[in-house]
């Protein structure tokens, strides 16, 4: 019996020693951990200690208790017990520092994930944005501290509650919703910009909201998660800028048609400046009107010489409003001198040279020549005429004014130059200028061109006697009677003191001869006055050439001077002819 006693005693004494031993190796790991027991667990964890320990004093005293018979089971069941304590024992020695290092590292994960769910609360809690998160009936289940304050609720008001419920603007919750259900049923994020009034304010906010969705892993729900950030500022900021560009643009695209106007009347004066005639002033300011004013109509009425009446002299644009011919009473502008403007918007005086029936907008600026109302300025449009618009028909207006004004006096200046000062026939320079032109014409037509040069005879005794201002009465006669008996394309000119010089192209020779010779007996008959005094009377020497192929102006007025020269000594009073012989 006695190494069944033995075994017992052995297998009891291990026991007590694995017993023993655990609890030690466990408060070592606790030790070194310095691992704390949460204070819910501290009842099992005391009663299990106990429970191992007395266990291990129970094997501890049964090796001092008598020898008692045991079954061969019962020393199995003891023998197993040792071993599985043993090896517990001797597996957990020399596994402590690895279960130490595991819970140390357990522990520094479990406070590193507490350091960053703190991190993820502040930087969700205190961000410069609203953090939510909603159920898949968009009910609120979480929201920051950001959109507590945008929308002053506290941490709890706002749970449970959809937008369309908890927002001033049920419309606008519904929105809201309807871009939470995309993103449900899409499983995609979504980005945009939403709106949603804040409480107490009825300005519309804009928020820049960016939403996804996402598992719940506890439950397996759908939720969707958002971040939005309120762009408020932005919005009215791009909005102020965009309606600044607007502007701009207006501004700019006025300015553009100053600039077009301000060159379609630069353009104006320049054509105006080189205008030799009325007709063609008022040409050039039709034109420029119909740039001006494309979408108007309009006409240049000109006062008659005889003052009576006025005529449309020049019209633009596809309707025409007003009679063409009318009296100076009919236009209220004509009778004060002034713009008058008749519009649905500014219902002014009607003009009676207006056509019924009278509709949109007519406006009658009065130009003045020389001091005076020499025409009126009609336009009409549908719609009103700007201000801008009266402003530049009176620009124009001036401008057709001036215009005239320079005309008169270029033209006053250009017959000055052309004409002789005491007989008004042209002068000398413009003779030879005119004669060269007439020549290459009838170059090319192949007509001849004939030159008449008449020389007064026994003019300077005649001056001696009679004195200088008898003599240029004389002249003055002597040119108007010339004037009678041209035609009105030849040209008669003062060639100096008592000569003169005709011009007359497309006439034959015989013909010419007939003509001279009869200015030559008016100029013998012609009765001369000085105030009631009859005077002497006159008579003149002529000389003729005809132009050939290839000569000069130069060598033609020879050639009549030549013949004239002949007559002289011939006895004077009498034409001659220029002939090849004279060379």
């Amino acid at each position: 019996m006695e190494p069944i006693y033995w075994n017992c005693m052995i297998a009891h004494g291990i026991t007590a020693f694995s017993y023993f031993g655990i609890p030690i190796v466990i408060g070592v790991i606790f030790a070194k951990t310095k691992a704390t027991i949460p204070s819910q667990f501290w009842l099992t964890f005391f009663l299990s200690g106990g429970f191992v320990l007395f266990c291990g004093f129970h094997h501890f005293l049964v090796i001092f208790e008598p020898y008692m018979a045991v079954s061969l089971l019962h020393l199995g069941v003891l023998d197993i017990m040792a071993f599985i304590s043993l090896s517990a024992l001797l597996y957990m020695m020399p596994t402590a520092d690895q279960i130490v290092e595991a819970i140390a590292r357990y522990e520094e994960d479990t406070r590193e994930l507490q350091r960053s769910q703190q991190i993820q609360q502040l930087f969700l809690d205190q961000g410069p944005f609203g953090a939510y998160i909603k159920d898949e009936q968009s009910r609120m289940l979480y929201y920051n501290q950001e959109l507590q304050s945008r929308f002053s609720v506290n941490p709890q008001e706002w749970l449970g509650k959809t937008d369309s419920e908890f927002l001033p603007d049920p419309e606008e919750g519904r929105r809201v919703m309807e871009n939470d259900q995309v993103v449900l049923k899409t499983l995609r994020p979504l980005k945009l910009i939403e709106e949603a009034k804040r409480p107490g304010n009825d300005q519309p906010s804009y928020w820049l909201s960016f939403k996804f969705p996402f598992s719940d892993y506890a439950t397996g729900a759908n939720r969707i998660g958002g971040i939005s950030i309120e762009i408020t500022e932005s919005i009215e900021a791009q909005r102020s800028l965009t309606e600044l560009n607007r502007q701009l643009q207006e501004k700019t695209l006025q300015l553009e048609a100053k600039t077009q106007e301000l060159i379609y009347l630069s353009d104006m004066a320049d054509m105006l400046y080189s205008c030799e005639s009325e007709d063609e002033v008022y040409q050039v300011v039709a034109f420029t009107c119909s740039k001006l004013f494309p979408n108007m109509s309009g006409c240049i009425y000109i006062i008659a010489n005889s003052k009576n009446y006025v005529q449309m002299n020049s019209f633009w644009g596809g309707e025409r409003n007003s009679k063409e011919i009318f009296s100076q009473s009919e236009c209220w502008a004509l009778r004060r001198g002034k713009l008058n403007l008749l519009s649905p918007g500014d219902s002014g005086l009607m003009c009676s040279h207006l056509i019924q029936p009278v509709r949109g907008t007519h406006l009658c600026v009065p130009f003045f020549g020389q001091g005076e109302v020499v025409g009126v300025l009609h336009i009409y449009a549908l719609a009103e005429i700007s201000p801008e618009d009266q402003q530049i028909t009176e620009i124009i207006a001036r401008t057709l004014g001036i215009a005239l004004n320079n005309l008169s006096i270029k033209q006053r200046l250009t017959y000055d130059n052309l004409r002789d000062g005491m007989t008004q026939l042209f002068n000398q320079n413009y003779m030879q200028s005119i004669t060269e032109q007439r020549l290459a014409e009838a170059e090319r037509s192949g007509q001849p061109l004939s030159v008449i040069f008449l020389d007064i005879d026994n003019f300077k005794s005649y001056n001696s006697r009679y004195g200088h201002l008898t003599a240029n009465i004389v002249l003055q006669a002597l040119a108007k009677l010339l004037l009678k008996s041209v035609r009105s394309f030849d040209i008669a000119c003062r060639w100096g003191g008592e000569e003169f010089v005709i011009v007359m192209p497309n006439m034959t020779l015989e013909t010419l001869r007939k003509r001279v010779e009869q200015l030559r007996i008016d100029i013998e008959q012609m009765q001369l006055k000085d105030g009631d005094q009859i005077i002497e009377s006159i008579t003149a020497s002529f000389g003729i050439a005809v132009s050939e192929p290839g000569i000069t102006v130069k060598d033609l007025l020879n050639r009549a001077n030549q013949a004239m020269l002949e007559a002289k000594r011939k006895g004077k009073n009498r034409v001659m002819e220029y002939v090849n012989t004279y060379n």
